[in-house]
């Protein structure tokens, strides 16, 4: 405090800053000083204005929440727990969740695509490749005798009739490998006494069955006539493809197709399923 004004002694004041002699010695300063008092007056009205605001600021706890040293001796008393909640939400947590929904979407619908059936060509339907000329060289047979044919378990994956209802007498069957890598079922079946050959294999009829070939009603679905010599029907049930041949009347031949039920097609688990299966074999070693 200078000998003609209180200076900078003034905000010192406000702020109860002085001690009690200096600060008595600035309040007779200002009975004595109108400069200063003008001064003092008009930063203890601004520093009032600012304290009640209609705006709410309250420059106290402004003040006391930018002192470090306050705020030091809070977060010495704060708890753990208290802290992470007073920190910003990490969201990586979520982020990396719907990465992984996002993965496992695309997962699944790659997987839906690999397992839709493969179409079943025109070769397949040809007399002389119902039985070897389809077949792998040198590939692996899987016999099925009659017993095991009635039974049911050895042909849970493919479609066969109910035996005792519909009279048809299974002789003998068995599981080859194609030359292109699929599976087909082979059985000789009575009917009649008259022999019948059955060959299945999983996959969607080609649309070229139905320009080519005249279709007959069998009830649940239509079969095509791909052959008169010996007679041959070829339909869809589910996912298998189905041809009869024989060397019988062709109503026979269609009564005998009718004796297969109706399969329905696959659902998506399945097909999900079959997908998961391709990738499988696709990364196998032995592929």
């Amino acid at each position: 405090m200078s000998d003609q004004h209180l200076g900078d002694d003034v905000h010192d004041l406000l702020d109860n800053r002085l001690s009690a002699a200096r600060a008595a010695q600035a309040m007779s300063h200002l009975d004595a000083c109108p400069d200063c008092r003008m001064r003092w007056d008009d930063l203890r009205l601004a520093r009032e204005a600012l304290q009640t605001s209609s705006a709410g600021i309250d420059m106290s706890f402004a003040q006391q929440l930018l002192d470090r040293d306050r705020m030091a001796e809070i977060a010495k008393g704060e708890s753990r727990h208290q802290a992470r909640a007073a920190r910003p939400r990490d969201r990586r947590p979520i982020l990396a969740a719907v990465i992984m929904v996002v993965a496992m979407t695309a997962g699944v619908g790659a997987a839906y695509l690999a397992g839709a059936p493969d179409e079943v060509s025109l070769e397949f339907a040809e007399p002389a490749g119902t039985a070897t000329g389809t077949l792998a060289a040198g590939g692996e047979v899987t016999y099925v005798e009659a017993r095991s044919m009635r039974g049911g378990d050895a042909l849970r994956s493919w479609v066969h009739p109910d035996w005792e209802a519909t009279g048809l007498t299974p002789v003998e069957g068995a599981v080859m490998r194609s030359a292109t890598g699929e599976n087909i079922f082979v059985a000789t079946i009575l009917a009649n006494l008259e022999p019948i050959v059955i060959t299945e294999q999983h996959g969607r009829l080609s649309s070229a069955f139905a320009e080519h070939f005249a279709a007959v009603d069998l009830g649940h679905t239509y079969a095509y006539i791909v052959s008169d010599d010996p007679r041959q029907l070829v339909w869809q049930t589910g996912d298998v493809v189905i041809s009869a041949t024989c060397s019988c009347a062709l109503s026979t031949l269609e009564s005998v197709a009718a004796c297969f039920p109706a399969q329905s097609d696959p659902g998506f688990v399945d097909r999900v399923a079959a997908g998961l299966r391709e990738f499988t074999a696709f990364a196998s070693p032995d592929r």
